[in-house]
């Protein structure tokens, strides 16, 4: 898919093939920015010919503007949710020419790439463009769409993988809109979906897995999340979209996380934790809201974190 912005913006000629977060921009890619997170606007000197959707007020440095196509306008959301709009039509038209072909009781794009050794039991289903590495492992009625992952996966039965997030902006009558989720899940090597999990596709990125993550059952991973090596998540816990936690975390059963936390190396999230801030690396914290309890002096590991988080307490 590409799209060229100078349909929206004639004083440039460079096209855009996705869409990116302004906390992780990539280039050529359209995002939108408001006054909140005005500071991430920085990020963008490491990339290149961006679409960016900016609130009216936000100061725009010369470099930013000669290197990518900045648009300031009341409602930045609202604009990018009318492009994403037009971007999502574009590839649907790309990928009717794909066909799903049934195999063995399961649904499978021909444009999927599954790696050698794979066990796919019956009632998956496996979207376009999806890339699965080698030995890969997809019970009953576990569905993947919009991924990329790597060797080693294990989709527990009906574990969802890259469905549309939930995000909506509000135009210029109250109503609310939807985004379209235009990014993918990428997920590393060795990486375990529990039962009933969803793991959101990004909305305006990519959500990320890293090696070694291990999902318990009934987990909602929100949009553009970011899960580095190691985390471990328990039943029940809910991400919103937009964080980032960090190598060897522990989540709580039914812990909840709202969006743009970050939650540190090492850090340990009590049963039931509510936690609207971020938390520092290898700190344990409990409560609703989520207040720390005391900080672990050396590493972590999946022996001792229930221990240390009832001496804690």
């Amino acid at each position: 898919m590409q799209y060229d912005v100078s349909r929206i913006h004639a004083d440039y000629h460079f096209k855009i093939s996705g869409v990116s977060y302004i906390g992780r921009p990539q280039s050529n890619t359209a995002m939108y920015i408001g006054k909140k997170i005005a500071d991430q606007l920085v990020k963008l000197e490491s990339v290149e010919q961006c679409l960016v959707f900016a609130e009216s007020g936000i100061e725009i440095s010369d470099w930013i503007r000669k290197k990518h196509a900045v648009i300031s306008v009341d409602n930045p959301q609202l604009a990018y949710a009318r492009l994403a709009t037009e971007l999502e039509w574009l590839q649907m038209q790309e990928d009717k020419k794909y066909k799903y072909l049934y195999m063995d009781g399961s649904c499978i794009s021909e444009a999927a790439v599954i790696g050698s050794g794979a066990y796919i039991e019956s009632g998956c289903v496996i979207g376009h463009h999806v890339v699965i590495g080698k030995d890969a492992i997809l019970l009953n009625g576990a569905v993947v769409k919009n991924a990329v992952i790597g060797d080693r996966f294990l989709a527990n039965e009906y574990a969802v993988i890259g469905a549309n997030s939930f995000t909506a902006a509000e135009d210029e009558k109250g109503n609310k809109i939807r985004i379209p989720s235009l990014g993918k899940v990428k997920i590393g090597n060795d990486v375990e979906i529990g039962v009933h999990n969803n793991v959101s596709r990004g909305s305006v990125g990519d959500t990320i897995l890293e090696d070694y993550v291990k999902l318990d059952a009934l987990v909602h991973v929100g949009h553009d999340v970011h899960l580095k090596k190691n985390v471990e998540v328990t039943a029940g816990v809910i991400m919103a979209g937009y964080g980032t936690v960090g190598e060897k975390a522990f989540l709580g059963v039914n812990a909840t996380l709202r969006n743009r936390i970050e939650i540190g190396d090492g850090a340990l999230l009590g049963m039931g934790a509510v936690v609207t801030k971020t938390v520092e690396r290898d700190t344990i914290v409990a409560g609703n809201p989520a207040k720390v309890l005391r900080t672990v002096s050396e590493g972590v590991n999946s022996k001792n974190h229930i221990r240390l988080i009832r001496e804690a307490a």
